[in-house]
């Protein structure tokens, strides 16, 4: 088995995605594939391969994991996110985000276990929110997308717990992480302010570097403070 990590970023258009591939793609022993929604889709990105993944679709979501028999880490970022209040916002549109923001997370999982399953590393990523925890939401003056948004990243932290339940005998280290404010297109919802996308990148892939079995199941912001669930 070769020594060289595999590590798959999912979302890596642009924004988070793009900085996570990118720093992936300049790091030493580490095969970096990125995904992108459209087939169309530019993405250049030197020393990586590009997949075609639609996160909502579950035929493009098998495609992809056919062409990845291997793999240590996967990192989910794609994901939706508006200013949109739940007691104003349709049934079917908080439908949508969950759709994008959790069932796309838990689709991409089973799709890629055979391939994590090939590896010892076995690391799953879920890009989440403070948004999504319920003990900074409950805080009065509350920040983030919050509404439907962290709706879906709270769900998207409870299937990070649970797929730890149920995969941690096989030393599987799952960790859902919390991007900080960054400036992105979702991130200006915010105002400016936020930091760049590669600063966010490059904390996380430190952090992520170091995870182990042990700290699976916890929740983490970008720069290794746990974050309350």
């Amino acid at each position: 088995m070769s020594s060289e990590q595999i590590v798959l970023v999912v979302g890596a258009s642009r924004g988070i995605g793009l900085a996570l591939l990118q720093q992936l793609a300049e790091t030493p022993n580490t095969k970096a594939i990125g995904s992108v929604r459209a087939t169309n889709a530019a993405l250049d990105v030197p020393n990586a391969t590009v997949l075609t993944l639609d996160i909502s679709d579950d035929d493009s979501v098998l495609k992809a994991a056919s062409q990845i028999p291997e793999l240590d880490t996967l990192i989910i970022n794609a994901g939706m996110g508006k200013k949109d209040p739940v007691t104003t916002t349709s049934t079917a549109e908080l439908a949508t985000y969950l759709n994008v923001n959790l069932l796309g997370p838990h689709r991409v999982i089973r799709a890629f276990l055979p391939a994590l399953r090939a590896r010892k590393t076995r690391r799953i990523i879920v890009i989440s929110s403070s948004s999504g925890s319920i003990g900074q939401q409950a805080l009065p003056g509350s920040i983030g997308l919050a509404g439907c948004y962290g709706t879906s990243k709270a769900a998207l932290n409870m299937l990070a717990v649970q797929t730890h339940n149920e995969l941690q005998k096989e030393e599987f280290t799952v960790v859902p992480i919390h991007p900080g404010w960054v400036a992105t297109d979702m991130g200006n919802a915010h105002g400016p302010g936020g930091m760049s996308p590669e600063t966010s990148a490059k904390a996380m892939l430190k952090l992520i570097d170091g995870l182990t079995t042990k700290e699976s199941a916890t929740f983490y912001r970008f720069d290794g403070e746990k974050m309350p669930w």
